[in-house]
């Protein structure tokens, strides 16, 4: 069930509202509520989130799932993790080379 509107009508009707209370607690007339559960109105984030409120439950359950799933790629970590690893091991021999570099260029008085 990927349609937003079938989702919002459930959750209503489990929590045995009507769509006139929610069209009065969003503002709207009840004719324009009814496009809302038929999918045939295009939700803005807030007002997914309004009805989210009204409804007393998460707005995320009414948001279709990723495509392409919700965990970060594992290749994408690994090679993340090993460019900061690089970087830091740059970064540690520069200052090991200023520090030597340093050394040598003091001279004994």
């Amino acid at each position: 069930m990927d349609n937003i509107g079938e989702k919002i009508r459930l959750k209503r009707l489990e929590k045995r509202l009507s769509q006139e209370n929610m069209a009065f607690d969003l503002d709207i007339s009840q004719a324009a509520y009814s496009k809302i559960e038929l999918g045939q109105t295009d939700l803005t984030v807030r007002r997914i989130f309004a009805i989210a409120e009204i409804l007393e439950v998460s707005p995320y359950i009414f948001m279709p799932k990723p495509k392409y799933g919700s965990a970060l790629a594992q290749e994408f970590v690994y090679k993340t993790l090993n460019k900061l690893r690089k970087f830091w091991s740059s970064i540690r021999k520069s200052k090991n080379g200023l520090s030597q570099s340093e050394h040598s260029h003091t001279s004994p008085q």
